[in-house]
């Protein structure tokens, strides 16, 4: 049971170390005091630290206490604040990363990586309810970054990922679905998936962006 608790609180801390909470110097707070706050005992505070401490994320010193690795504290903060960026800023990172996310798939994408891609593709297309075609579009561009065999794009995915599921881009989705949009946004993943088969790293670039620029008029009305 110890073990599990432990585990428990080590989840915990990287959560409160990923969102900046000890950001302002650094520092995290002492072990009895964290015992206190999990109501545990010192020892198993102690091993999920140790645990955290092993992959870099926190570094421990003697008689000056455990802070939080300055590159991990700096891109907490980056993270922080781009969770909080608009709709539109959103829409404008991703119609640069995505068409050359779709480019890079083409070319380097494996088998399985394009069955994985066209099962979402067929699921989407056959999910008439909001949420289900929301889950399965996500998928669909969650496969094809994961295809790119890229970790950064991957990561930069998961970042986007973390804006589209705050409110306002949620609500924004919302008012502007329709059962026409969702035939038509199918039609386009269907050309991002054409090209991709066929290891078309520009036709696959090219179709992404059509899809992107069409999401852009359906929730803005521009382009």
């Amino acid at each position: 049971m110890p073990k599990i608790v432990a585990g428990a609180i080590e989840g915990s801390l990287r959560q409160r170390i990923a969102a900046g909470e000890w950001a302002a110097n650094g520092r995290l707070p002492a072990e009895r005091e964290l015992a206190a706050q999990y109501g545990v005992a010192r020892n198993t505070v102690r091993r999920a630290v140790e645990a955290i401490a092993n992959d870099g994320t926190i570094e421990r010193h003697v008689g000056r206490g455990t802070f939080v690795n300055s590159e991990v504290a700096e891109l907490a903060d980056i993270v922080q604040r781009v969770t909080g960026v608009s709709p539109a800023d959103l829409m404008a990172a991703r119609l640069i990363v995505e068409p050359q996310a779709a480019a890079l798939a083409a070319k380097n994408a494996s088998l399985s990586d394009l069955q994985a891609i066209m099962e979402a593709h067929r699921q989407a297309t056959h999910a008439h309810q909001t949420d289900d075609f929301e889950r399965w579009d996500t998928l669909f561009h969650q496969r094809l970054f994961a295809a790119t065999r890229n970790e950064l794009l991957t990561s930069i995915h998961d970042i986007l990922q973390v804006i589209r599921s705050r409110n306002a881009w949620i609500e924004l989705k919302r008012m502007s679905f329709s059962e026409n949009r969702r035939r038509d946004y199918c039609e386009q993943h269907r050309n991002v998936v054409a090209a991709l088969e066929s290891r078309d790293a520009d036709g696959a670039a090219q179709a992404m962006l059509r899809h992107i620029e069409a999401i852009e008029v359906a929730l803005f009305g521009r382009r």
